[in-house]
């Protein structure tokens, strides 16, 4: 029964973040914006490359249907105006990195084909209401197959189809109250059963990204302290190694560990000691910038990766810390002392040629006598 509640309670949770369709956390619904159309960046673009070549090629039709010129003249440049918005769309697509503006190009260029369809259908001489009524479904459709917002597929939809039913309320001359009926109720249907479906992918999409984000945050926090692991340091660091031997920028490692912390677990017990662990790694973070990188390497071991940092400055940081630990009175523990090894990356050095000087600089530490820097 337990974890049958704990489920619920989790699954609560996540809904309780979403609104609408979309999470309530602005940011947070931006970063899974941006994520999923970076997930689906081909699969956008070349629907936007096919909607734009069949929505230009209902031109061939058109020639045959709009047999005045200057009313043929007009579609054309309707159409060639749309085409150009997709392509320019297709394009933004393809080279822009923060997608979160595309949700109002998505929602204009539909909003504009709508009125281009508008426009055309009040050209063509004679035109068929259910015919026509079915061209306003395929936009719909249309409209929720794109990656957008649900409220804002939502709003377009009705938009359409208002739009639509003004524009037959007054062009049409003559309308058979029969199929101006079937035409509402078809359309209506349609835009109930997409938004239903929509909104169903539009949740549970964010359920999984939510769901995604735990499992990283697993995969890359230790569990006891909450910092960063040790497969999260190795990512960082080649991250930031790639990036200073490009720019030659400085970066410092800082690796420390308690002093005697054996003994501490063998006096008070682990789960004394695992107090000790957390209330450590709180002091450290506090005392660190949010730039720096604070990880846990193994057991009570832990390392700190300074960007933009000598030396010099990485000393003083561990200097500060040394004493900023030594005189912090640990509850049930007392006092507790760390040993700190320092080094800084150099042209040529990897991973391992770093942590093995700030490692041996660290049992150098230990062997001179612990509580103090090297």
């Amino acid at each position: 029964m337990e974890d049958h509640n704990t489920v619920g309670t989790e699954k609560n949770n996540a809904s309780g973040a979403l609104q609408w369709g979309q999470f309530r956390d602005k940011e947070l619904e931006k970063a899974f914006y941006n994520a999923e159309i970076a997930r689906n960046i081909n699969y956008v673009s070349f629907t936007i490359l096919i909607a734009a070549m069949v929505y230009f090629s209902f031109i061939i039709p058109e020639y045959f249907l709009i047999t005045a010129a200057d009313a043929f003249r007009a579609v054309f440049i309707s159409r060639s105006v749309v085409l150009a918005a997709m392509l320019f769309l297709y394009f933004k697509v393809r080279r822009d990195t923060r997608y979160e503006s595309l949700i109002y190009w998505f929602t204009g260029l539909e909003i504009m084909i709508a009125m281009s369809f508008i426009y055309i259908s009040n050209q063509i001489p004679n035109p068929n209401i259910l015919i026509q009524a079915f061209g306003v479904m395929i936009i719909i459709l249309a409209i929720f197959l794109i990656n957008n917002r649900w409220l804002f597929s939502i709003f377009t939809a009705l938009f359409v189809s208002i739009g639509y039913f003004v524009f037959v309320s007054v062009s049409f001359t003559a309308i058979d109250r029969s199929d101006f009926l079937a035409a509402i109720i078809h359309i209506v249907i349609v835009i109930v059963l997409s938004s239903i479906s929509s909104y169903s992918v539009n949740y549970y999409k964010r359920i999984q990204y939510l769901h995604t984000i735990e499992l990283i945050k697993m995969a890359e926090t230790d569990a006891l302290t909450g910092i960063d692991n040790k497969a999260k340091f190795n990512q960082e660091y080649a991250r930031l190694a790639n990036s200073i031997a490009d720019t030659d920028r400085n970066l410092a490692v800082i690796m420390f560990d308690i002093d005697d912390f054996k003994a501490i677990n063998d006096r008070f017990g682990h789960l004394i000691g695992d107090q000790v662990l957390q209330e450590l790694t709180g002091i450290v973070r506090r005392n660190l910038n949010q730039s720096d990188l604070f990880a846990r390497w193994g057991g009570e071991e832990f390392v700190i990766i300074l960007p933009d940092s000598q030396r010099e400055a990485a000393m003083v940081v561990a200097w500060r810390l040394q004493q900023i630990i030594a005189e912090h009175r640990f509850e049930t523990a007392g006092q507790v002392t760390c040993s700190f090894g320092v080094a800084a990356f150099k042209n040529g050095d990897n991973l391992d040629t770093v942590l093995h000087r700030v490692d041996e600089r660290l049992y150098l530490a230990k062997k001179l006598g612990k509580n103090r820097v090297e």
